[in-house]
């Protein structure tokens, strides 16, 4: 029963959070795909519940095929590889909503430890 109750409760939530957010992705989206290298999305392989690895959503912000891509290294405060637009999403976490969409899906959960690179548990 709890596991129902916890899936409705995410799908209800994320929902909900996509209706109230989807004005700022729509434009955020268009943004990336003028002004990016015509690159929206940004998927990164994470470690998720029982060691499953999954694939998150983000909005991309950094340059398709930077170096250190996806490894887990750290971006510097004026990393030449994060575009302008990216930097202003990456400061107000908008790169992170659309990890609504892994919640939809079922990979994520709203209530939940923050799901870490595989490079964290090597």
């Amino acid at each position: 029963m709890y596991k129902f109750l916890k899936v409705v409760f995410d799908v209800l939530l994320a929902l909900i959070a996509l209706v109230c957010v989807s004005w700022l992705l729509l434009p955020c989206m268009l943004i990336l795909w003028c002004t990016g290298e015509h690159k929206v999305w940004y998927l990164q392989k994470r470690v998720g519940y029982r060691n499953r690895m999954f694939s998150i959503f983000k909005f991309a912000t950094m340059l398709k095929n930077s170096p250190n891509m996806g490894t887990g290294s750290l971006t510097t405060r004026n990393d030449p590889r994060v575009l302008p637009f990216g930097r202003f999403l990456r400061k107000t976490k908008i790169n992170e909503l659309p990890q609504i969409l892994n919640v939809l899906s079922g990979t994520m959960s709203i209530v939940g430890p923050r799901p870490q690179m595989k490079v964290d548990f090597e």
